[in-house]
This record gives C-alpha cells, sequence and structure tokens, in this order.
C-alpha cells in the first residue's frame, strides 16, 4: 500500500469470509527484522487459524542489508529510518483492515517484539482508542509526555537478563542499540507505574510465581483497564518460546508468546 507517496508493506494472514468480521492481531518485528521474518518466529499463524482471527505483520522502513527493517519510535534507530511515519502506516493499515479485509474495529490488539515492542507503546499512547488490548514483548518507552486517551488493557513482557532492553533502563548494554538511542529507555517499573496509573487500575497487584517467571496483575477498577506485567528472572532478549540467535541470550521459556498474548487479547480486549 501507498502511504504518503511510500510504498509500505504487510502480510494478512486468515481473513474472515466475506461479509464477515473477526478480531485482528498485529505483529511488530524487531529492529532489524521484518514482516515475514516475525511471520515465522511467533507462529502466531497457526493461533489465528485454529482460533478464528487475522493476523497482520506490518513492515517497517528498510535499512541496512537485505531483508532489515526498523521502526520509527523518534528515539531509535532515526539515523536508519529517518523521518518514516509509522503512526500514519499504521492507521492507513488499520483502516484498509476494516474497510476492505472483515477487521473487527472494536477488537484490535498490538504486539510486537524489541523495536516492535516500542512502537507498539508509541502507537497505544497515541491511538488508544483505535485499539482493544496491546502486549509489548521485551520492549520499553522512552518518554511519558503521551498519555494514552483511554484506558487500554496491556500485558508487558521482559526478561531480567536481557541486555538489549535491560529492566533498569537507561542506554543498552549491547554497543549497536545503545549508539542507536536518541535517549534512555525507561525503567521496567516506571513504565508499569506510568500504565498502571494511565489505566486507573488498582493499586496493589495479585502477584503469581511460577518457576522463574513472576506475574503481577493490577485489576481494572471501574472505568479502567487491566495491567499485566510478566518477568522471567532468567529471560534475555527474544521472542518468548524460541531459541536463542546467540550464545548467552536465552529467550523467555516459560511460555509460547503467540498463546499467551492471543488469550490476554481475547480476555481483556474485548467481550
Amino acid at each position: 500500500m501507498s502511504v504518503a507517496g511510500v510504498e509500505r508493506r504487510a502480510i494478512l494472514v486468515n481473513p474472515p469470509p466475506p461479509g464477515q468480521r473477526q478480531p485482528v492481531v498485529l505483529v511488530l518485528h524487531g529492529g532489524a527484522g521484518s514482516a515475514d521474518e516475525q511471520r515465522r518466529r511467533t507462529g502466531f499463524d497457526e493461533v489465528a487459524q485454529r482460533e478464528g482471527f487475522t493476523v497482520v505483520y506490518p513492515e517497517g522502513t528498510p535499512w541496512g542489508r537485505a531483508g532489515m527493517h526498523a521502526w520509527n519510535t523518534g528515539y531509535l534507530q532515526r539515523r536508519q529510518v529517518g523521518h518514516a511515519d509509522d503512526i500514519a502506516f499504521l492507521d492507513a493499515l488499520l483502516d484498509a483492515l476494516v474497510e476492505r479485509h472483515g477487521a473487527d474495529p472494536a477488537r484490535v490488539c498490538m504486539t510486537g517484539g524489541s523495536n516492535g515492542a516500542m512502537m507498539t507503546l508509541v502507537y497505544a499512547t497515541l491511538r488508544a482508542q483505535r485499539l482493544a488490548a496491546i502486549a509489548p514483548v521485551v520492549g520499553a518507552m522512552f518518554s511519558f509526555e503521551d498519555k494514552p486517551a483511554k484506558p487500554l488493557p496491556i500485558l508487558l513482557i521482559n526478561g531480567a537478563a536481557d541486555e538489549e532492553v535491560p529492566l533498569e533502563g537507561g542506554m543498552s548494554r549491547n554497543p549497536l542499540v545503545r549508539n542507536a538511542q536518541a535517549a534512555p529507555f525507561k525503567s521496567f517499573e516506571e513504565t508499569l507505574a506510568f500504565w498502571v496509573q494511565a489505566n486507573r487500575s488498582a493499586a496493589t497487584p495479585v502477584v503469581e510465581g511460577q518457576g522463574t517467571l513472576t506475574t503481577r496483575t493490577y485489576p481494572a477498577t471501574p472505568g479502567g483497564a487491566v495491567t499485566v506485567a510478566i518477568v522471567d528472572a532468567v529471560g534475555g532478549h527474544g521472542w518468548p518460546g524460541t531459541r536463542a540467535a546467540r550464545p548467552g541470550n536465552v529467550p523467555i521459556q516459560g511460555f509460547n508468546g503467540a498463546e499467551r498474548i492471543w488469550a490476554f487479547c481475547r480476555t481483556h480486549g474485548w467481550p
């Protein structure tokens, strides 16, 4: 599709039959990935076909060698993607999905990994009214200046052993990522507090432990939304349930990312 004169791309899987509408999950790739790679890595196709929803893999702006793309969050990889308007792209993509591909505008969930998680968080603060739930994975925020227009169910998933997006925030411990940062990451706890307040979630969480996983659920109060945080004490940087891309960096292994995120969207995003 063309957005402001720029050709953009997304992969659409499992649309509904003509005349019907169904939920849609948008799955954003990381900062050196692609729509095709994210499709292979996450396993959302199988979940979508089994559960009856549409999954869409949008693609960011190309940079570097073939197959590498990134999202313009305003604070990361600006040298690589320039002034790409990814808010306009995602707006136009959602319009097209609703108008031509049977997406239910009341049941749109967005997720993404790493740079895709960061883009999910940026889009959610600016376009909360277009989303039913979000689930950023191994991402972070850079600014709390923008506030979502409405409470939005959120599932935050991060690993305590992540060197690229450390829980304590600041600059990445990976030199390649650090050199692409225009601002420090906000810490995980600061980001969690931001969403608990924005969502008008209960101040006291329900805490559950399972192996190396700790899940904190801040229930929705009247007129608010739920905020859920999962931290894996030994989880590194990557998509949950996948193999390590390099030695010493093992992604969260305690659950399948696509299964957990779909369960959250289905349970909290819509009736």
